[in-house]
């Protein structure tokens, strides 16, 4: 009974959801809004993150590195996009929650052809990372979104704020657990379990993000970006999961063409769906370590300073 609730009502439920935002938001609809232009955006963005007084600086650094020079833009675009159709804040971080939990079902679903047959069954199932991966990415942009909008509109709240770090952290868990159940970091053949890894991200994900907002609690708020930033994780587990699926589709493809020449990718495939996975979380494990260390060390020692002012 339980296995049925989640494979069929779990998701029907989760694209109830989605229905109901789009059609709430269509009373708001305006798509003659006229908005402020990307360099006050950006601008703008700076002030709210404590280095007002080095604007200028921020603000050419960030025009040449790929947050300002990539991200910041789609944010942007994004945001004029969903204001256009009558969304607001909160509603684009309910969307970010509710496509992290189709992310989550979708890959305990693959999960359950993972230990398959590599030459037919197996890709089947692991073509679905092909989709989820830009799912993930997808997540990453409207993460930015719902900040955005409530920029262009000026409609900032802490209780939006509050609710977007809230969903952020609900999303971090489930981009990782949704790995668990199909065992994709046990290895039978070797005898050896590394879930124990996923846990451990969890747990460094909670701890850097905790120093962060304990720290503007204290009143630094000033903040320096380092590696372990989410816009990173995403980009992480996104790719992972299509390197993933392109594998599992190249399989199917050939299969369906011509099925005894699927042996030439068994090699690569085998790579991609046995160590992907395990490569993933140790580039992850390593990035949040490193940056764990290094906010605790800037963290302290600004607020060392402070205290010696005050």
């Amino acid at each position: 009974m339980i296995e049925l609730i989640f494979r069929i009502v779990f998701p029907l439920v989760l694209v109830g959801f989605i229905v109901i935002i789009f059609i709430s938001s269509l009373s708001n609809k305006n798509p003659h809004h006229t908005f402020m232009d990307f360099d006050t955006f950006l601008k703008d963005w700076i002030k709210d993150h404590g280095v007002a007084h080095k604007e200028e600086e921020y603000f050419a650094q960030m025009k040449k590195d790929p947050s300002g020079a990539l991200y910041m833009p789609l944010t942007y675009k994004g945001a004029k996009i969903f204001i256009k159709w009558g969304f607001t804040p909160n509603k684009v971080s309910y969307l970010n929650l509710i496509f992290s939990f189709f992310i989550f079902y979708g890959v305990i679903m693959a999960g359950e052809g993972h230990a398959l047959d590599l030459r037919s069954q197996q890709p089947y199932y692991g073509i679905w990372f092909f989709a989820l991966g830009f799912l993930v990415l997808f997540t990453g942009v409207i993460d930015g979104i719902d900040g955005a909008i409530a920029r262009l509109l000026d409609i900032k709240s802490k209780s939006g704020a509050w609710l977007d770090n809230v969903i952020d952290r609900m999303s971090d868990i489930l981009l990782l657990v949704c790995l668990i159940p199909g065992n994709f970091l046990v290895f039978l053949n070797y005898g050896l379990d590394f879930t124990w890894m996923i846990w451990t991200n969890i747990f460094l994900i909670f701890l850097y993000e905790y120093m962060r907002a304990r720290h503007e609690g204290l009143g630094l708020l000033e903040t320096k970006p380092f590696a372990g930033e989410r816009v990173t994780r995403i980009l992480i587990i996104g790719t992972c999961f299509l390197i993933y699926g392109i594998s599992s589709f190249m399989i199917v493809v050939t299969d369906w063409i011509y099925p005894s020449a699927t042996v030439i990718w068994l090699n690569s495939h085998y790579a991609a769906t046995i160590w992907c996975m395990l490569i993933f979380q140790v580039i992850l494990l390593g990035i949040m370590a490193i940056s764990s260390l290094q906010l605790a060390r800037y963290s302290f020692k600004q607020l060392k300073k402070m205290d010696t002012t005050n």
